[in-house]
């Protein structure tokens, strides 16, 4: 009788478990689908509420988080993560940047290198470790890491970004020349990066007035082609807001 009665308990809990996993999947799917950066996270936090050993729901809610700039939430979302899958390196890139944008650079350097130590072949990583790198006062570290980002290859973006914190480096350390060629690079390879392109062009336009040897070397196309790409720059980030209510 007693065996009967615990299979019974047994068969219950266990259709009320199944029934509960179905339940957090159908938020996480209307989470998906929902358009509504608000009403995604209620869906995804709902299902965490009835799983919470739901990775990919604290992946996206994460991922919303970041975008709203709220780094706190981010880095507790991403952290469940990396206890559930502690071996995913994004989960860790993730992190770092949540970190740097805190302004947390050791943590931030932290998560990157454990991203980096998963997958050696991330040049996502690299990449943003390298700015951090930069961030941090460490220019050898950050040229070597951004290097190695584009050595490794990947998509325009990241690798357009790389070329980006290696020409910001290289700026730092007076490697003018070497500068303005890597930020040609990432201009090529990440046009819409259009915040980089006007501040740099603009720190180009000061140098140059400030030096008349080296703005003799300069011809009058290549000033109007830096004074164009500034107000293309503005023209963009005036038309074109970001949006962040695209799933992650």
């Amino acid at each position: 009788m007693k065996k009967a009665i615990a299979v019974v308990i047994s068969c219950v809990l266990l259709t009320a478990l199944t029934a509960w996993g179905q339940d957090a999947m159908q938020f996480y799917d209307l989470g998906l689908k929902s358009s509504m950066t608000k009403r995604k996270i209620d869906y995804f936090t709902k299902a965490l509420e009835l799983d919470p050993n739901l990775s990919v729901a604290y992946e996206k809610r994460g991922m919303l988080y970041y975008f709203q700039e709220n780094y706190p939430d981010t880095i507790q979302d991403f952290q469940n993560v990396a206890y559930l899958k502690p071996f995913n390196s994004e989960t860790y890139v993730m992190l770092g940047l949540a970190f740097m944008k805190q302004g947390n650079l050791d943590e931030a350097i932290a998560n990157l290198s454990r991203a980096i130590e998963l997958d050696a072949q991330g040049a996502a990583a690299y990449s943003h470790r390298s700015e951090v790198f930069r961030l941090n006062g460490m220019i050898e570290e950050s040229i070597q890491d951004a290097t190695m980002a584009i050595k490794l290859g990947g998509s325009g973006p990241n690798i357009g970004r790389a070329f980006t914190t290696r020409s910001k480096a290289y700026r730092e350390l007076g490697y003018n020349e070497l500068a303005d060629a890597d930020f040609k690079k990432a201009l090529k390879l990440d046009p819409d990066y259009y915040m980089y392109s006007m501040l740099t062009s603009t720190e180009l336009l000061a140098n140059w007035a400030g030096e008349s040897s080296r703005l003799k070397n300069v011809g009058l196309m290549g000033a109007a082609l830096i004074v164009a790409l500034v107000f293309v720059a503005i023209f963009k980030l005036v038309i074109s807001a970001p949006r962040k209510d695209d799933d992650a």
